[in-house]
Parts: structure tokens; C-alpha cells; sequence
């Protein structure tokens, strides 16, 4: 499973228990007289449902979708949320009556006698009917419609809890919090999203520091490349003039198989550069070995996050193969090699 898949099935997972804690903690005090427990249990399972099936797109799309529309998805949700929460509380003003500093479940419909009394005492609240009836609203409403209220009571309450539980959910797409995948737009270009999975279109980034002897090299191993027949990306020539560097940088780590560091002591203390490789490991922790390819060019001593990648030593005035034909032998093939998918 991806770090991308992971964090997805972490976020729904907590917005669904969360959910369903909520609906179960706290039922409303007209219904904690009766079947408390069932009531809890019943609130928290159905809630835990309805949020699974929202969030469900979510987890089986293999990409997002814009912040527009997840922005559109929290305000529908946050609408209907609030829409239940008062729904809930009118029908339970309507189906409850206090008795004794607690609710209870009132009917809509009164019996003959109640009816009778409510006539000749129309001045009276139903929390004043449901006081002369020492506190048994089947004296003063019929018990159908006490068992009706009852039920739908005990099924509206806890609606609101998803609603805002989905809103919750799509908030998480439109704020970077890192915890789930955010789409940005970059000018010119298609909407793509930060931590989904871009289409390949290089073999190779070179991240190199600009000066001599540094960009003599890069641009002596794109030629070569290219000559070999791989697609190689670097930002003189690759990042649009207008554009974000790092948000470019990101694109090409990104969209290339490889990502060819080439190091020396300038590399290492160049904020862009190291920003880079850095960039390149922490997109893909558990794969960095075969995405990042460090390319020593003067000894240096590399940093930590180095640490564990062998790398090709290009300093050794003899070395037993070539760092070139080492490196076209990790690239493999170009893609241009790949066979044409009908």
C-alpha cells in the first residue's frame, strides 16, 4: 500500500469512528429513559454506514478531484448538516415534553381524555399537560403516536453527524494539511493533485547546481542521454519561465523514473538543489533507493539523508565500469524503447 493510500485509509477511518462516537455518546435525554444502550449502539453503527458510503468515492478513485469541487462538496454538506441539526431539534420540541428536569417522549395525536382536558384547558403547554398527567403522556396522548414519535426521535437525531462528518472530509482535500491529497493549477496545465500519481513522462531529472563546473557536467550527461535515447527533463530547459521553481521541480521528480543528483560540495550547499533530492525521498520513502540516483562528482561527505543509497562514484581515476555505462544500466531502457499500448 502507498503512503498516499495509507494516509487516505487513516483519514476515512478517523472522520467514520469519530462519527460514530459522536452519534453514540451523547442520544437525546427524551430516549435515555428507554433503551439507552440499543439506542447508542444503533446511532453509532447506521452514522459509521452512511459516513462509509459518503466518503466511499474517495477511497476508490485513484486520483482527486479539484478543491473547487471538494470546496462544493463541503458547503453541500455543511447545508444539509445544518439543515438535519434543526430539523432534529423542531421534531424533538414538537415529540418531547419536560417533565421533572428531564424530557420525555410526548405524543402528536391525544387520546379522548386528553383531548377533553386540552379543550377545557386550552391556556396549557404540553409541558403542563404532561405535569396534571403526573408525568404518563399515555393519559393525555395516544400511544401510537407516542411510539411514533418515539421511533422517529430515536432515528433523526444523530442525521446531522454525517453531513458534518462528509464536510469534515472534504475540508481535508481543500486545506494542504498533508494529510490527504490537494489539487493545484499550475499556469498552462492541466489540474493535477499534489500526492496523486502523475503520468510519466521523463526518463530522467537532473538536478544539478548551476556554474561550473556543475552545469558543464549536467548538460555534457543530458547530451549523452538524449544521445542514448532517454526523455530528460532539466529546468533550463524544461521549467516554463512564468512558473513556480518548486512547484516545477515537484512536477518533473514527479514525472520522471529517475532522478539523477549530481553532487559536490556546491550541490550540497545549494538550498535549491539539496531541496531537490530531499523532495525526491520524501516523495517516495520506501522506493527512494530506486528513484534517486546520486551521481558523485568530487568526493563529498554525504549527508544522512543520503545514508543507505550506494550511488555512482564518478572520482575514481580507474574505476571497473564506467559511471556512464553504470548509470544507462540503472536507467534500463528509455521509454521510447516501451512498447505502443494500443
Amino acid at each position: 500500500m502507498s503512503d498516499r493510500d495509507r494516509r487516505r485509509w487513516i483519514a476515512i477511518a478517523t472522520v467514520v469512528l469519530a462519527a460514530a462516537i459522536g452519534a453514540a455518546v451523547a442520544p437525546p435525554g427524551a430516549l435515555q429513559d428507554g433503551h439507552t444502550a440499543a439506542t447508542r449502539l444503533f446511532a453509532g453503527l447506521a452514522v459509521a454506514a452512511i459516513v462509509a458510503v459518503g466518503v466511499l468515492p474517495a477511497l476508490l478513485g485513484r486520483s482527486v478531484v479539484s478543491r473547487t469541487v471538494w470546496m462544493a462538496v463541503a458547503m453541500v454538506a455543511l447545508a444539509l448538516g445544518v439543515g438535519a441539526y434543526l430539523g432534529s431539534g423542531s421534531l424533538q420540541r414538537a415529540c418531547t415534553a419536560r417533565y421533572a428536569g428531564r424530557s420525555v417522549v410526548i405524543g402528536t395525536t391525544l387520546s379522548e381524555i386528553g383531548a377533553a382536558y386540552a379543550s377545557a384547558n386550552p391556556e396549557l403547554s404540553s409541558d403542563e399537560l404532561l405535569f396534571d398527567a403526573a408525568g404518563a403522556p399515555e393519559r393525555v396522548w395516544t400511544r401510537a403516536s407516542i411510539e411514533r414519535c418515539r421511533t422517529t426521535v430515536g432515528a433523526t437525531y444523530f442525521l446531522w453527524i454525517p453531513c458534518f462528518a462528509l464536510c469534515l472530509f472534504a475540508c481535508l482535500h481543500v486545506v494542504p494539511t498533508g494529510l490527504l491529497p490537494v489539487a493545484i493549477r499550475r499556469p498552462g496545465a492541466a489540474v493535477s493533485p499534489i500526492g496523486a500519481a502523475l503520468p510519466i513522462l521523463y526518463d530522467v531529472f537532473i538536478s544539478y547546481r548551476h556554474g561550473a563546473p556543475d552545469g558543464t557536467f549536467a548538460r555534457d550527461l543530458l547530451v549523452a542521454l538524449e544521445g542514448r535515447g532517454y526523455r530528460v527533463a532539466i529546468d533550463e530547459r524544461d521549467f516554463p519561465a512564468n512558473a513556480s521553481f518548486l512547484q516545477e521541480m515537484e512536477r518533473c521528480i514527479r514525472q520522471s523514473r529517475f532522478t539523477v543528483a549530481i553532487l559536490s560540495t556546491r550541490y550540497l550547499g545549494s538550498g535549491h538543489c539539496e531541496e531537490e533530492a530531499i523532495v525526491c525521498k520524501v516523495l517516495d520513502m520506501g522506493d527512494r533507493r530506486r528513484r534517486l540516483i546520486p551521481l558523485i562528482i568530487e568526493p563529498v561527505a554525504l549527508p544522512a539523508w543520503l545514508f543507505g543509497i550506494v550511488g555512482i562514484d564518478g572520482t575514481s581515476p580507474d574505476p571497473l565500469v564506467d559511471p556512464f555505462d553504470r548509470l544507462v544500466a540503472t536507467l534500463g531502457p528509455p521509454l521510447s524503447a516501451a512498447p505502443v499500448r494500443a
